[in-house]
């Protein structure tokens, strides 16, 4: 990051100390383009030397732009770094939580249709919990009885 970034922060964060209204008047700023108020433009200007009168109207307008694409830039990696995100990044999550929240309802839907239809067939939980259990019972009961022969085989040959 650049000297002038720091200095155009250092004077702003400065002023907004004694206002809170210029926080307001920064971003209505940065949206119209950096113009539209006064102040923030001669800050702009003199943080980034564009104050001096220069005789070619194209290096000024080249000199513009680098500064203002140099801040944005500059701006963008602070916000980063200080975790700030877009407007179009915070309605993009936005749109990305009400997309979630409805699919979360539709299968919460789904999952009380099952439901209702393993409880219509006799197949809910108790059910279900039962018919395993009767599984377990007769497995057990036919590996007693098959141990219970193998006993009786090697008894019967000694």
């Amino acid at each position: 990051m650049n000297r002038q970034f720091f200095e155009f922060w250092g004077n702003y964060f400065t002023n907004v100390a004694q206002g809170q209204k210029q926080i307001e008047e920064i971003s209505a700023w940065m949206n119209k383009g950096f113009s539209g108020t006064d102040d923030l433009t001669r800050l702009f200007r003199r943080c980034y030397g564009l104050d001096e009168p220069e005789a070619n109207a194209s290096l000024v307008s080249q000199k513009w732009q680098k500064a203002i694409t140099e801040f944005q830039e500059n701006f963008s990696q602070t916000a980063n770094a200080w975790g700030w995100v877009t407007k179009a990044e915070h309605q993009q999550v936005l749109d990305k939580c009400a997309e979630l929240e409805k699919k979360i309802q539709q299968q919460q839907t789904t999952i009380s249709q099952l439901r209702d239809l393993l409880n219509q067939e006799g197949l809910g939980h108790t059910e279900l919990f039962q018919h395993f259990k009767n599984i377990y019972e007769d497995q057990s009961k036919q590996f007693q009885d098959l141990m219970k022969s193998i006993n009786e085989a090697v008894s019967d040959k000694s």
